[in-house]
Parts: C-alpha cells; sequence; structure tokens
C-alpha cells in the first residue's frame, strides 16, 4: 500500500524514487530503464556528432568535450539544437510509450589572436523527466478506498561550460575549460480519491538543487598519412545537493577519459573511432542502497563522407555506432545501451549557415530482468557563422 502522503528527496536515500517493492515496478513506473538514479547522460554532442555514434566527439567544436577542439577557428559560430526522443518501454509483454522534448546544446564560439578561439556552452549533463499514473486503494476508517496517483518529476543537472583552445602548430592543439554543474529535481505527487465528494485529493512536493564544478584539459596531435589522436580528461569537484540551503549530500562530478583516432586522408571523409570512461560511481553517496551508480565504458565508431551537392557545396553524410555502459541501476541491476546512428549536414546559406539532422535507434536492457526499451532519438540542429 502506497500512503496518502509521501514526500520525495527528503534525504540521500531520496533518489530510488518508486523503488518501494522490486526493480521492475520501479522501472514500469518511471517509464524508462535510461531514467533511473540521477538520470539519463545525455553525452552533450552537437547533432554531427550524434549522427556519427559519438565517434567524432573528440575533435568536434560544437561538441563541449575536448576544448582543444576550438583552436585554430577563424569565425564565430553560434549553435543550438533540439533532440525530441520517442521512447518504448517493454516488461513482460506489455509495452510503455513516451516521448520526451530536449533542448540539449546551446554554443557560442568566437575567434581571438594567434590561433586562439574560445567557446561557452550549456548542456544537459543528465536528464531525470518523466510522468506516471498508478491506481491503488488506501485504508481509511478501516475501508478500502479506491486511489489514483499522479507522479511527475522533472529535473537535470546541466553543464555550463566555458573553453579555450589553441593551435599552436598545424600539427597540435591544446584546451583548457571550466564547467559548473547546476540543476533541480523537482518532483510531485498527487493523490486523487474515486470518491471525490468524500474526499479530497492531496498534493505533494519537494526539490533538490545540485552545484558543482570541474576542470578539463585536451589535446590533438596530427600523427602523420591522415591520422590524428586526441585525447581529453575532465577533474571533477565537489558536487552538492541542497533542499533549500541546506546540503543534505556531498559527492563529485565524475572524471572523465577520453580517447580517440581520426583518419582523414580520403578527400571529403572523416573516419573516427574512440572510447571513454567516465567514474559515475563518484556520485554515489549522493544516492541511496537501492540505486547503483556504475563506471561507464563507452566506445563509438563512426563516419562522415561527401554525397552529393546542394546549392554548390557537398551534403555531408554520417553513420555510426556506440555501445554504451548507462550510469544507473536499481539494486545491482546495470544498464547498456546500443545505438545505431545516421546523420545528414545541410549547407543552407553556403559557408554561412548549415543545418544538421541525426537519427539514432538505442536499445536498452537491464541486466538480470526481462525489462527492454528501445527509442528514436530525432535530434536538428542549425549553426550560424557571421562574417567577422
Amino acid at each position: 500500500m502506497i500512503r496518502t502522503r509521501l514526500r520525495f528527496f527528503v534525504a540521500p536515500a531520496s533518489w530510488a524514487l518508486l523503488a518501494a517493492l522490486v526493480v521492475s515496478p520501479t522501472v514500469q513506473a518511471q517509464g524508462s530503464i535510461g531514467t533511473q538514479g540521477f538520470g539519463y547522460p545525455v553525452g552533450g554532442g552537437s547533432v554531427r556528432t550524434n549522427g556519427t555514434g559519438g565517434a567524432f566527439a573528440e575533435f568536434d567544436a560544437l561538441t563541449p568535450t575536448n576544448p582543444a577542439a576550438l583552436g585554430g577557428l577563424g569565425r564565430t559560430v553560434i549553435a543550438a539544437q533540439a533532440e525530441p526522443e520517442l521512447r518504448k518501454l517493454t516488461v513482460n509483454g506489455v509495452s510503455e510509450k513516451s516521448t520526451l522534448q530536449r533542448i540539449p546544446l546551446i554554443m557560442v564560439i568566437f575567434p581571438a589572436r594567434h590561433g586562439v578561439a574560445v567557446g561557452i556552452s550549456a548542456t544537459s549533463f543528465l536528464d531525470r523527466t518523466f510522468a506516471t499514473t498508478t491506481t491503488g486503494s488506501a485504508q481509511i476508517d478501516g475501508k478500502s478506498v479506491p486511489t489514483s496517483d499522479q507522479t511527475e518529476v522533472r529535473g537535470a543537472i546541466n553543464d555550463v561550460r566555458a573553453g579555450a583552445g589553441w593551435q599552436i602548430s598545424p600539427r597540435f592543439r591544446v584546451g583548457v575549460a571550466g564547467h559548473l554543474y547546476t540543476g533541480e529535481n523537482k518532483a510531485t505527487r498527487e493523490r486523487t480519491f474515486a470518491d471525490t465528494l468524500a474526499f479530497g485529493s492531496v498534493l505533494d512536493s519537494s526539490r533538490v538543487t545540485y552545484f558543482g564544478t570541474a576542470l578539463s584539459v585536451g589535446g590533438e596531435a596530427t600523427l602523420g598519412k591522415g591520422f590524428t589522436a586526441l585525447a581529453s580528461y575532465r577533474r571533477g569537484n565537489e558536487l552538492n545537493a541542497r533542499i533549500r540551503d541546506t546540503i543534505i549530500a556531498k559527492a563529485s562530478v565524475p572524471t572523465r577519459t577520453g580517447v580517440a583516432l581520426r583518419y582523414d586522408g580520403i578527400v571529403g571523409s572523416v573516419f573516427a573511432v574512440g572510447m571513454e570512461q567516465i567514474a559515475w560511481s563518484e556520485m554515489a553517496s549522493l544516492g541511496s542502497s537501492s540505486t547503483t551508480s556504475t563506471d561507464a565504458m563507452n566506445w563509438h565508431a563512426g563516419a562522415e563522407v561527401a554525397g552529393p551537392k546542394f546549392r554548390g557545396l557537398p551534403l555531408l553524410v554520417r553513420a555510426g555506432y556506440a555501445r554504451n555502459e548507462l550510469p544507473f541501476g536499481v539494486l545491482g541491476q546495470i544498464a547498456k545501451e546500443n545505438r545505431m546512428t545516421a546523420g545528414l549536414g545541410v549547407p543552407v546559406a553556403g559557408e554561412d549557415a548549415a543545418l544538421d539532422l541525426s537519427v539514432q535507434r538505442a536499445n536498452r536492457t537491464l541486466s538480470g530482468s526481462g525489462l527492454k526499451e528501445s527509442a528514436w532519438l530525432l535530434g536538428i540542429g542549425i549553426q550560424i557563422r557571421p562574417r567577422n
């Protein structure tokens, strides 16, 4: 039985919002494998990077992963994108569908002097948004009264980054960036009774806010014969969870290490493979014993090739594959994800503006269970490059 009043986020253990019974009801109630724990790791990739399975993250200037990618840019760039997700969760042959709307990336890049460029961006780091309705009953004055509970969680932790990249020479780039992690999780729950004349509805809500910082560095080195090696590292500082002005838990922003190898020795084509390791367990002290924080090792491979010309410039055709480990499970169960991706880069106004499109097919599983989740992630992004 679910009590009439249930207050969320009153302690670090509150992250297991709906884990009151067993794992399967928890995931089904949230309507997602990906949004367990602190939420789904959006990744912060541009539409171009997403179309290549994340393989371009280390050298795509519009993806705020490796600050060295900013080095040498000679024009101002303004970029924004939207990424709706259509999700389907299957539990014991029963399916539930949901749709999410995200604006996961906004960025401005402007060149300085001597091969230096500066970029300011805001990206979604973790997204935890869902709504669900459950039915049950409550014992009131010895009688069982039918009830309906509407639970809605709207939350995210965002990554605001200011970085600079420097092209030291045609063969080398380096970069450094500072990150601010901030956001909130707001949960509301309303219980209504079948007999609305005898019983009024009950509404409860709570909100947790987050604040943390991190520093990232990166580099790029041309090896010759079309090959380039890239690497980046993010060191997280303290991450706090607060209710009003009171710190209820402390952890660290997860440390991240990423490497990639790019090959562009064929005119009009770029190929890349990469991997990253993220220490999500460094966030564990914000959670509860029923929410598992697992370090993730992610692999990416992708390509971009020049297609037929459009308005005098080639269309850019992209494809990729990603194998990801999601950071949060329940009661020791680990979530994994495989993605097949494709994308298209369309010149809109010559070199002054471009439209990027991507589609990703994600399949997610939770170890030790029969739960399966599939999703379509659609991306649309616009780049504007005004003449300096």
